[in-house]
């Protein structure tokens, strides 16, 4: 059976119109599959002999002689290895000293009869193809396998070309890279045999998508605009104690894209009698100038604090909070701690609404045009451990993070039956006692790493679920991040590495970024040097 298919490749393949060249094996069986090659070889055969045997007889009867008569085999075609053989053994005596009818490696003609040369002495048919791979997207991950692609590849692939691409073709026959271009590219691809020898020109054709990042605009916004203000903010204070704080304030893409101004604003201040405050506010992007609201809520309610904790009110604070949490009953705060809360955090949270107020009544617009929220947090080392005093209307987060890479919520958020709806700070809330001063929350820490106070254009892309915000591990996770950017940037003029961070992308969060952190000297440095940077 292996001789006779042996002899249909060698007759196909005597057939081919570029003689000197072998046809693969795969097309000669593919096509003697589809025009029965075989059935017709071995017709034509017969009825040639047939043919010539009428001739040999006609010529003999008239006289002439047949030169060969008899002969086994039909002229033209070649003979089959049992053929080969009879005639072999008749003529074995004279073959070795006859003349060679073609030279070796010529190409045949009509009526020769292919040679024994060895196939891998002929050089194999190359051929080509054009196919298209699957889109990829510019900045993302790409990962295709050639073999779950295309068909019939030969044993050996080579890139010959990544037509600018980036990608690469791996040993297990993958095209992987991280592309950074974009547009139409032409990879160009040979297949080789088990010889070494090119059977395969390949051009794959691939469309890269730009990254929908590349598809956001940052317009500037107008400088003339009624409470304009700059598109990003950055605030730094160190303290000869070893705690530091930084606030970072980033325009969202959301408002870059079409030149709009920033709505959030944050502040950091530290009192002469050694409190901390970080404050953080997110004015309502449906509101046409909260801009001004969060700067005035922010801002304000800081200087009426570094006038109180600068006071006697801050000795006072500090007191009344530290013997609170001694006492042990956590479950109501005690009078002697209502008066200073009141005297400092409650009329530093009133102030910044009434300058809103007072600035809408001006302004002739309506206070719910200012609509913010407002997250505060203040900070002070004591002998007795670190009190943390808090308060929260609105969305975003306040969490102290401590030993052991534990963390601790330190506000309730407030949001609404529908995604982006929340609290802001309004006249009601100064009417509801009891509600106002459950929001404000005191602990005090035995030992303190960090405090970070966010707006919720942070913690939403950097939080899957509201358990993720009351999970230690995922906050320590987003102050590992935060790490490298907590030193000022060594040289003057270039962008402080807090804006840097905030400019992260995540798909469908492109708001306004404001977040403010209180950490120690030994914890960032620490934190800096497992991720391979020095302070």
């Amino acid at each position: 059976m292996k001789e006779s298919q042996d002899y249909y490749r060698r007759v196909i393949n005597s057939l081919f119109e570029k003689p000197g060249q072998r046809l693969p094996d795969q097309l000669i069986d593919k096509v003697m599959q589809e025009t029965n090659g075989p059935a017709l070889i071995d017709d034509f055969r017969e009825r040639f002999k047939i043919t010539m045997a009428e001739h040999f007889k006609q010529a003999k009867e008239n006289g002439t002689k047949a030169n060969q008569a008899g002969s086994a085999f039909t002229p033209g075609i070649p003979i089959s290895d049992s053929e080969k053989r009879a005639v072999s053994e008749k003529n074995n005596a004279n073959s070795d000293n006859a003349p060679q009818n073609r030279a070796a490696g010529a190409p045949l003609k009509p009526g020769d009869i292919p040679s024994s040369t060895p196939k891998d002495a002929l050089k194999p048919v190359v051929a080509s193809r054009t196919e298209s791979l699957p889109n990829g997207r510019s900045g993302q991950p790409y990962d295709v396998c050639l073999d779950d692609l295309l068909e019939n590849l030969p044993a050996k692939l080579q890139l010959e070309t990544d037509g600018g691409s980036g990608l690469s073709l791996t040993k297990d026959r993958r095209l992987q890279g991280t592309p950074t271009a974009q547009g139409t590219h032409q990879l160009e691809v040979h297949g080789l045999n088990e010889q070494g020898e090119t059977t395969l020109h390949a051009t794959l054709k691939l469309a890269l998508i730009p990254s929908s990042r590349d598809l956001w605009k940052d317009l500037p916004s107008d400088r003339n605009a009624l409470y304009a203000k700059p598109d990003e903010d950055v605030e730094r204070l160190s303290g000869d104690d070893g705690w530091h704080m930084v606030m970072g304030s980033q325009r969202g893409r959301s408002h870059a894209h079409r030149g709009g101004q920033r709505d959030d604003h944050g502040t950091i201040a530290r009192a002469t009698t050694g409190w901390n405050m970080l404050i953080v506010g997110d004015g309502a992007g449906s509101c046409e100038y909260a801009r001004q609201g969060s700067l005035l809520a922010t801002t304000v309610a800081r200087d009426e604090l570094l006038k109180s904790l600068s006071a006697s009110e801050g000795a006072a604070l500090e007191a009344a909070a530290l013997s609170w949490w001694k006492d042990g009953d956590r479950s109501r705060m005690s009078q002697e701690l209502l008066l200073p809360l009141q005297q400092t955090m409650i009329t530093a949270v009133h102030a910044g609404h009434r300058a809103i107020a007072e600035e809408a009544k001006v302004s002739g617009h309506p206070v719910k045009a200012f609509s913010t929220t407002l997250l505060l947090a203040l900070h002070k080392k004591t002998p007795d451990g670190h009190i943390v005093v808090s308060f929260g209307i609105g969305d975003g987060a306040v969490a102290a993070l401590y030993e052991g890479r534990q963390a601790q919520m330190l506000n309730t958020a407030d949001s609404g039956q529908h995604a982006g709806q929340t609290r802001f700070l309004d006249a009601p809330l100064f009417q509801e006692s009891e509600g106002l001063y459950q929001r404000v929350k005191i602990n005090v820490f035995s030992a303190l790493d960090a405090i970070i106070v966010a707006t919720d254009g942070v913690t939403d892309p950097k939080f899957s679920s509201d358990n993720d915000m009351h999970d230690g591990e995922s906050w320590w996770a987003l102050y590992d991040e935060l790490a490298p950017a907590l030193f000022t940037p060594a040289e003057e003029g270039k962008r402080d590495p807090i804006q840097e961070y905030l400019s992260f992308f995540v798909e469908r969060h492109h708001d306004d970024r404001t977040l403010a952190v209180l950490y120690r000297d030994s914890v960032a440095s620490s934190d800096i040097r497992d991720l391979g940077f020095t302070a």
